[in-house]
């Protein structure tokens, strides 16, 4: 809602779906602020409302396709209340440079619980036993259930829900198994679980409950595969996400009794078909995406998205943003120089390059940049681009631009390097070709190229430089200075490197303006040049 007095607000926001007051009250707190809410938008009516807005919240209903995305001419950050990102295109939104970013954390308790109540509650027949009483029927034979106590837990994926499902199923007295790839062996240690492989896990369970994210690799985990390798009589949990599981050979395996039951809190398509047979069967709970469906939740999860994304579109901090390489705003200032030189680095590659490039290798030394070769790289990215390309690169985007050019990058070590206390190192490939840039910040804050290709030089990166390969000879200064000089431009500085006296050399020679390509023509001809290119940074 637009703020009175104020005509121009610097951030338009759009709200698809209930936020709470505490984060509708951050909004009208924010002066610079104007936001709408507009519930029920399919995408097709999200591509028509959606260009004239910076920031967009949203929950689970509201897809945020590619077509959306390239109607987003203005959108920066895209804040999704809760934990799966499943229903944005987040390739897309990369590409166009968009901020998308969840809330891993609001919805945690109520999802663990929930988890559990349903997990109870498939156990004890609750849902069965209370419709039939409601039904005037007192029947206590057909719903003899089972104890979770000295019964083994599976879990699938053991993130922030998944490991507080384990912590409440071992207070009643579960065995508790855990396949995560990412899980490392202290932290399984710390939570009191076995780490074991997916066939481990389904053989060995009594109860499977999934709290995996939904990734290709992931989809359709739960297949005929899977359930063929689980115990007889195994029951399934999932309130993560629905595709993790094949519904045919759920339901196959729930008809047959392999699956002895499933409690159920998301599906492939939501909402829920009435005709599903899902609903037929009578060893089958379903609720209908209630796991972070408390007052609590709902009330943390709208508050803390509204907060990320005033943040981010105010470039404070970028926590939780799931395509950014750098999430700490104040770490982003922090290392700011290094960023900035990184892509010097990168853009001087661009410029230098004597074909297409087909690979990236990138080295970092020092105490200051080592934990931090991610950022760096996708700052080297960033520069490599911009010269190559006609529309906005930025850190999100950058890797994706470069793998669909077909680039290669990598994180290498063992390039042959000057020692520095802090160092970045590039070197980039192209048929018949290849060349290595390494640079340095002097005192933190003045950037230098320090080599280039085995030679050691001196430069700092701004402006016009003219690069020159050359055989080092008497004459081959004042022959290009006098060329230049006779032409009107100024040379500011000139570095020079050589592997020897009297043999090969390389300048970088820094002039006031820029020098035009007849100029560049004019200095290849002097016999002792080898190639001049020209570098704008």
């Amino acid at each position: 809602m637009p703020k009175q007095n104020e005509e121009i607000p610097a951030f338009k926001i759009l709200i698809t779906d209930d936020v709470s007051p505490e984060g509708l009250e951050l909004l009208d707190n924010s002066l610079d602020i104007e936001y709408d809410i507009v519930k029920g938008l399919t995408p097709e009516a999200l591509v028509e409302k959606i260009r004239d807005y910076d920031g967009l919240v949203i929950r689970s209903s509201v897809k945020v396709t590619k077509e959306v995305l390239e109607a987003a001419d203005k959108l920066k950050v895209i804040g999704r209340a809760g934990v799966g990102v499943d229903n944005v295109d987040v390739d897309a939104a990369s590409m166009r440079g968009i901020v998308v970013m969840n809330t891993p954390g609001a919805n945690t308790i109520a999802t663990a619980e929930h988890t559990m109540a349903i997990m109870l509650s498939m156990c004890r027949y609750v849902p069965q036993a209370f419709g039939r009483l409601t039904q005037g029927v007192w029947d206590r034979k057909s719903f003899t259930g089972v104890q979770l106590y000295r019964k083994t837990l599976g879990i699938i994926g053991v993130g922030r829900i998944g490991s507080r499902v384990a912590r409440y199923c071992q207070a009643f007295g579960m065995e508790v198994l855990a396949y995560d790839p990412y899980l490392s062996d202290e932290a399984a240690q710390d939570l009191k679980v076995k780490r074991v492989t997916l066939p481990e896990l389904y053989a060995q369970s009594d109860f499977i409950s999934l709290h995996a994210a939904l990734t290709p690799k992931t989809e359709k985990l739960i297949n005929a595969q899977a359930i063929a390798q689980m115990k007889d009589g195994v029951r399934l949990i999932n309130a993560a996400r629905g595709k993790l599981i094949d519904d045919e050979a759920l339901l196959e395996g729930l008809q047959s009794g392999k699956i002895a039951a499933a409690a159920l809190d998301v599906f492939t398509t939501e909402p829920l078909p009435p005709d599903s047979p899902l609903l037929a069967l009578e060893n089958v709970i379903v609720t209908p995406h209630l796991a972070a469906s408390t007052l609590e939740a709902q009330a943390d999860v709208g508050t803390i998205v509204v907060a990320q994304l005033l943040d981010a579109l105010h470039g404070l901090d970028f926590r939780n943003a799931i395509n950014m390489p750098f999430s700490d705003a104040k770490l982003l200032r922090e290392m700011q120089p290094y960023l900035s030189l990184a892509e010097q680095v990168g853009s001087m590659h661009a410029q230098l390059a004597e074909g297409d490039i087909s690979r990236v290798e990138v080295e970092i030394k020092g105490e200051d940049i080592a934990e931090h070769i991610k950022p760096i790289t996708v700052a080297i990215l960033k520069g490599l681009l911009e010269p190559m390309l006609d529309h906005a690169v930025n850190y999100i985007n950058a890797p994706y631009l470069v793998q669909r050019r077909g680039i290669a990058v990598s994180q290498t070590s063992g390039l042959h390097t000057p020692d520095y206390p802090n160092l970045i190192s590039c070197r980039v490939e192209w048929p018949g070709g290849e060349s290595t840039i390494s640079a340095t910040l002097f005192n933190r804050d003045e950037p230098r190229i320090v080599q280039m290709d085995g030679f050691r030089v001196d430069v700092r990166p701004e402006g016009v430089i003219l690069v020159t390969n050359s055989i080092d000879r008497p004459g081959f200064i004042g022959r290009v200075g006098t060329i230049l000089g006779e032409l009107g431009i100024n040379i500011a500085t000139w570095r020079t490197g050589r592997s020897a006296p009297g043999g090969e050399a390389i300048s970088f020679i820094s002039v006031d303006k820029d020098v035009p390509d007849h100029v560049i023509s004019l200095m290849n001809e002097f016999e002792l040049i080898e190639k001049v290119r020209k570098v704008t940074l």
